[in-house]
């Protein structure tokens, strides 16, 4: 039976609801937190996608000793609460069959649909790869790396790793990027694409001039106007979430002094037990929870197996109350070591200087639309490709309405500037 108009929408639906299942199950860190569609109360106004729910910001004073009575104590509703509000930010990946695909199907049903679903598996790994290093590696908003001098004409420019910056190691050759200020404003360059790098040197090739200080980012992520706290087109990541400073979902730390994360630098010394511990006390004594989760990338981890002893183990195995969280790490593909009964999720996309931990019941994913074929107005353009209505073509729209939350930035934490082992700074991850 042929692939034609009347075929190829259902048979599409089907591919693309079974890739809906798999995004889900992928080592991707923002698997590991909760749905927080369940937890917020969501809102779509005109412009606005999200969700608000309540967050503890401070005590409430209104309270202790008087005498007999309770004259002096305050006026009620004191409980220090407000709201915090997740807006969705929205993904999307066009895709297309190919030339190779359309070849080994010569309009027969059943290939056709198997070589889709080869495509598919590929369109949802490289999005939720790419949103992994915006989730746990990138700079706020998107920012794979920082250009800094020297910079040579309509040639190169050099991947700046001064400030704890990650250097080149989240860019690829072959990747089209922009060159705009960081925080937002009018590009050096848009949508050129990488032609070589030198990981050791840090230089980057591309055929246009970057300027120092900009934000190099992948091309139409970055936005080319000023963006005010939060408010990007990619999701939020670990930078901006777990920090002692900086608004996010509409609340100021430097306002509610509660909100803000634990933050230690450790001066490019190595790691060492008594600061995973430290870090894990912080996160308890200011949160008031018990986390349940470190997440770690692999040069730190490299570092955690040299201080392993008989007493410090780093088995995969978890028997404290944290097992959940470590098991499903496991069933999701990650490498997971273990510290005093806390799993230690090895994330490859994860900046290498750093650690986090926390609550992941505090960590939300909040999802409005998962990956999938666009079908609505957004999808008009979904179409069919070829003479007589035979799919020897077929472009179509992937769109993903997310985005990561903190709801109790508290019970989160970092410690960051951990000396890297050299090899880790030169080798970038995986796609």
């Amino acid at each position: 039976m042929g692939v034609d108009t009347t075929t190829y929408l259902p048979d599409a639906k089907v591919v693309y609801g079974a890739v809906q299942e798999q995004v889900s199950t992928l080592p991707a860190v923002m698997n590991l937190f909760g749905d927080g569609s369940k937890f917020g109360k969501p809102i779509n106004n005109v412009g606005i996608r999200g969700y608000t729910f309540l967050a503890r910001v401070k005590p409430n004073w209104n309270m202790g000793y008087r005498p007999e009575g309770t004259t002096g104590v305050g006026v009620a509703g004191n409980q220090g609460l407000t709201n915090g509000t997740v807006t969705l930010r929205y993904a999307y990946v066009p895709i297309t069959i190919t030339g190779q695909a359309e070849n080994l199907t010569k309009g027969e049903s059943r290939a056709f649909m198997q070589a889709k679903a080869l495509e598919a598996k590929f369109d949802m790994k490289d999005i939720v790869s790419h949103v992994n290093v915006v989730v746990t590696g990138a700079e706020p908003g998107g920012q794979l790396a920082q250009a800094a001098a020297p910079i040579v004409a309509n040639t190169s420019f050099t991947a700046d790793n001064a400030g704890l910056l990650p250097a080149a190691i989240y860019l690829r050759v072959g990747m089209p990027v922009d060159s705009i200020p960081v925080g937002g404003g009018a590009p050096a360059f848009i949508n050129q694409t990488i032609t070589a790098i030198n990981y050791t040197t840090r230089v980057v090739s591309v055929p246009a001039t970057a300027t120092a200080g900009h934000a190099i980012a992948l091309t139409g992520e970055y936005p080319q106007v000023a963006v005010l706290n939060d408010g990007w087109f990619t999701a939020n990541g670990l930078q901006n979430l777990v920090n002692s400073s900086g608004v996010v979902e509409g609340i100021d730390p430097a306002i509610y002094p509660a909100w803000q994360s634990y933050l230690f630098d450790n001066g490019n010394a190595a790691l060492s037990s008594q600061l995973l511990q430290q870090l894990r006390q912080f996160v308890k004594n200011r949160g008031g929870v018990d986390g349940n989760i470190f997440i770690v990338p692999s040069a730190q981890i490299n570092q955690y197996v040299g201080i392993a002893t008989t007493t410090l183990r780093f088995d995969i195995t978890n028997e404290g109350p944290a097992a959940k969280v470590g098991k499903k790490a496991l069933d999701l593909g990650f490498n997971v070591f273990d510290y005093a009964g806390l799993p230690m999720v090895e994330d490859k996309d994860a900046r290498t200087d750093r650690i986090f931990h926390g609550d992941t019941e505090m960590m939300k994913k909040f999802e409005a639309i998962p990956l999938s074929l666009a079908e609505d107005e957004a999808g008009t353009w979904t179409r069919i490709i070829g003479a007589g209505g035979i799919a020897d073509a077929v472009a179509g729209l992937l769109r993903w309405y997310h985005n990561i939350g903190i709801v109790q930035r508290s019970a989160w934490g970092r410690v960051q500037n951990l000396l890297v082992p050299a090899s880790f700074l030169t080798a970038p991850p995986t796609i």
